[in-house]
């Protein structure tokens, strides 16, 4: 049968065709490997997973545990484009002036890193997540952060913070949330908050009261419209006592929807731009409060030394505990090519020859796979299927930049808290987010002896959507090589490895770029892309779930889908589910393949 390329010919409303299976074929014994164990030999299944960022290391670890405790010879390759681990995670170290010794004369190089895209998580929800630390000895490096958020307009003339695990820190009553309007706004937003997760994840369980479609825009304004209809039952179960015939609670509603809901949907890595926060499912930003700050504690916890020294940490544990019957490798710092058949599969890295592997998992975003995918004897009509499924999603980019640029903070610093949100004007709701971090709060400087001192330089990471919205000169130098601190080497290894200043080093998604921004090469900045969480993302999602259950049940190619994308918004907690079913599909594939 003629190659279907990987790359899709479809549009995003392509019609997918539903697969056809058929019996499972029997898999060639070429692709198979022998593993010595206490002097018997097996044949070892050898499985491909694409992608080296927190989905592809999770499904690795998920299937080398579930190995280890049956028997089952398994050998696993981590295949990864860039040189480091993580698709939207990049640590920085930087260089923010030198130490004084009370003369006037230089002491020490200040120096910090900074995550500039995945950078925290909530413990209290993330609980597979912190199984797996738990398990190789890694919740130590979880480090409690300051979740305090400023909400201010661009010119300053208005200010919303919300203080309540404010550390250290001096809250002002005419800005803090909790006492803004008597008190009676903080009230609201926790029902409404509340009663919009309800909406899109019931407490009692079962599908979702509104369907995918009902968006943002509509709950605020059937709120509005009917406020003590809405709400009132959701302030009960909450023990919220809220007057509901004050005729102020309408234009208290529209408020909290105008400066606190839209300024922080739009502040959420995958809004829609095209339609602005209004447009997005409900479910999109609701599912991901429930997951990121839900809880009845939040317990937000930044990876001290960055999200990096964590997916490192994770990767050379699977490497320690590798035996001779269970490997887990990891090959670095090349692209690859799939093609896939009934009966095997082959990994092409652009620095290696080939390689027969016995099942892939793709851990990358979409549209990545569309590019590094090829079918060969696989019925049209399933490649169809998938190709068209993977072209629904629709991606964002957005840069993550370490600064010294305080004007994109608010302008009277007393607000200055970890998360800045930018509110814009009504008529600019429809914007592409910007979201500033004062590392200093995000990184709980308070709570370390050696940084609680006045004095020390306050330094910023931004999201943002151009690389211009920063001053060249306030972007921070990355350090890399012998100018990074040996500690930081030891927790980051990869920052030993020296750059030359006239090229950017390959992080994030920044080599799309080209020459783009070649005067910024070697600073601290980097490309990151996000798939838009909107019906069309959470239908091939959908979808996608059911071409993996399909061939898990009745397999016809050596193939699984995983990855951010597949599964919410791509939340590491949401990465692992995906990749503990991953390890469920690829077992049952493995065991029909051994029966057959």
């Amino acid at each position: 049968m003629r190659a279907i390329s990987g790359h899709s010919q479809g549009s995003e409303d392509t019609e997918v065709i539903p697969m056809r299976m058929g019996r499972p074929p029997r898999l060639g014994a070429s692709t198979h490997h022998q593993a010595k164990s206490s002097g018997a030999i097996c044949m070892s299944f050898h499985i491909a997973i694409i992608g080296g960022g927190v989905s592809g290391l999770s499904a690795a670890y998920y299937l080398q545990q579930q190995a280890l405790s049956s028997g089952q010879a398994l050998d696993i390759t981590v295949y990864e484009r860039k040189p480091q681990f993580g698709g939207n995670a990049d640590t920085v170290v930087v260089k923010l002036g030198t130490l004084q010794n009370g003369q006037g004369q230089p002491e020490r190089a200040f120096i910090r890193w900074a995550d500039l895209g995945v950078n925290d998580v909530n413990l209290a929800t993330y609980v597979k997540l912190a199984a797996l630390m738990k398990d190789i000895g890694y919740l130590q490096h979880m480090k409690p952060l300051q979740d305090t958020t400023s909400y201010f307009t661009a010119d300053g003339n208005e200010y919303l913070t919300d203080d309540a695990a404010l550390y250290n820190g001096v809250s002002d009553a005419r800005f803090n949330l909790a006492q803004t309007d008597g008190g009676e706004l903080s009230k609201l937003i926790a029902v409404v908050h509340q009663h919009a997760i309800d909406l899109v994840a019931p407490p009692a369980g079962g599908p979702p009261p509104v369907p995918v479609s009902y968006t943002v825009a509509h709950y605020f304004d059937s709120c509005i419209a009917n406020p003590e209809g809405m709400l009132a039952a959701t302030a009960r179960r909450l023990q919220i006592q809220i007057n509901w015939g004050d005729p102020a609670i309408p234009a208290r509603i529209a408020r909290i929807r105008d400066e606190i809901y839209y300024p922080r949907i739009s502040a959420m890595y995958f809004t829609d731009n095209e339609t602005g926060p209004g447009g997005m499912p409900l479910q999109s930003p609701f599912q991901y409060y429930r997951v990121q700050e839900g809880g009845v504690t939040p317990d937000r916890r930044y990876f001290e030394y960055g999200s990096q020294h964590w997916l490192q940490a994770l990767a050379r544990w699977m490497e320690q505990h590798s035996t001779d019957k269970v490997k887990v490798r990891h090959h670095m710092g090349a692209p690859v090519k799939v093609t896939i058949s009934p009966a095997s599969a082959v990994v092409t890295p652009s620095d290696a020859p080939p390689e027969h592997v016995d099942l892939v998992l793709m851990a990358l975003h979409a549209d990545d796979a569309l590019h590094a995918l090829e079918f060969k004897g696989i019925p049209t009509d399933t490649a169809h299927a998938i190709q068209a499924t993977l072209h629904q999603v629709r991606y964002t980019r957005s840069y993550g930049v370490c600064h010294t640029d305080d004007r994109l903070l608010p302008r009277n610093r007393n607000v200055w808290r970890t998360y800045n949100v930018l509110v814009h004007s009504p008529a600019q709701q429809v914007q592409p987010y910007r979201m500033s971090y004062v590392e200093n709060f995000h990184q709980n400087d308070p709570l370390t002896p050696s940084l609680d001192h006045i004095g020390l330089p306050m330094f910023f990471t931004s999201l943002l959507p151009d690389l211009k919205q920063v001053q060249a000169n306030a972007v921070l130098t990355r350090l890399n090589g012998d100018e990074v601190p040996q500690n930081l080497r030891d927790a980051l290894p990869h920052l030993a490895q020296s750059h030359a200043p006239a090229h950017h080093p390959q992080t994030g998604y920044s080599h799309e770029l080209g020459a783009t921004h070649a005067h910024l090469a070697g600073k601290a900045w980097a490309l990151f892309k996000h798939n838009v969480l909107n019906v069309n993302c959470i239908d091939a999602q959908s979808r996608m779930q059911a071409i993996n259950e399909d061939n898990a049940q009745r397999p016809l190619m050596p193939l699984f889908f995983g990855g951010g994308w597949t599964n919410g918004a791509g939340l590491h907690e949401q990465c692992l589910a995906q990749s503990q079913l991953l390890t469920q599909w690829a077992q049952r594939y493995i065991n029909r393949h051994q029966a057959a």
